[in-house]
């Protein structure tokens, strides 16, 4: 490697790190003020740039709170994916191991409270600032990976015997997640409004809403 292609590569590589440095930063901003209500200005005072640096990285807010969201999927699906490759976890029957991956969410709503309301944030954004599909492609990708966890034990359950053969999994998969997902959002954002709401656990409900599903697709 010549001297220029040498200092192309380096440059390069830092180039890299601090990209990755401001996603991090922004994450936390967003996170602590909200997507709506951060500025371009707010990320490079917390990340120690000029905001004309910043653009030079990320054209407009809109790039960057998708990378944001990317890096945020990122991270919980290694935590998952470190889940998933455990031998306690890959030795068990199928229907038992599509629980354990529903009852993630019970982790994520007592542990990451802060992930389920920028994700909520999120999602309106997208939605409010007309985002196109094609910019979505690389978050949508991390998603996609819970799904296949899923469907990969649903299919090996109908094999086993342990799953229902006639169970459609893409709609039970979008189903459920949806709703998982929206209930645990319910709860940390908008919490107890009614009386009656002070009747049933948080926990309880979302358990309740796992063992509807494992009942649902149990043989």
């Amino acid at each position: 490697m010549d001297l220029k292609s040498k200092r192309k590569r380096e440059l390069d590589i830092r180039k890299k790190k601090r990209r990755k440095e401001i996603i991090k930063v922004a994450l936390e901003v967003f996170k602590e003020k909200g997507i709506d209500n951060t500025k371009m200005t707010d990320v490079a005072k917390k990340a120690e740039f000029g905001v004309a640096t910043l653009y030079r990285y990320f054209n407009t807010k809109a790039d960057l709170v998708i990378e944001t969201a990317t890096l945020l999927w990122d991270e919980e699906i290694n935590v998952i994916n470190n889940m998933l490759n455990e031998k306690t976890f890959t030795e068990l029957k199928a229907i038992k191991r599509v629980r354990k991956i529903l009852e993630l969410f019970l982790d994520i709503y007592y542990n990451h409270q802060d992930t389920l309301s920028f994700l909520e944030q999120f999602d309106n954004y997208i939605v409010k600032e007309n985002i196109p599909e094609d910019k979505l492609e690389n978050y949508e990708e991390n998603v996609i990976n819970i799904k296949e966890s899923i469907i990969k034990a649903i299919n090996e359950g109908k094999i086993d015997g342990s799953i229902r053969k006639d169970i459609d999994v893409d709609v039970f998969y979008v189903t459920i997640t949806h709703s998982l997902m929206s209930l645990c959002q319910k709860l940390v954002l908008r919490g107890k409004i009614l009386t009656n709401d002070n009747v049933v656990k948080e926990n309880e409900q979302i358990q309740l809403l796992i063992d509807m599903a494992i009942d649902y697709i149990s043989n």
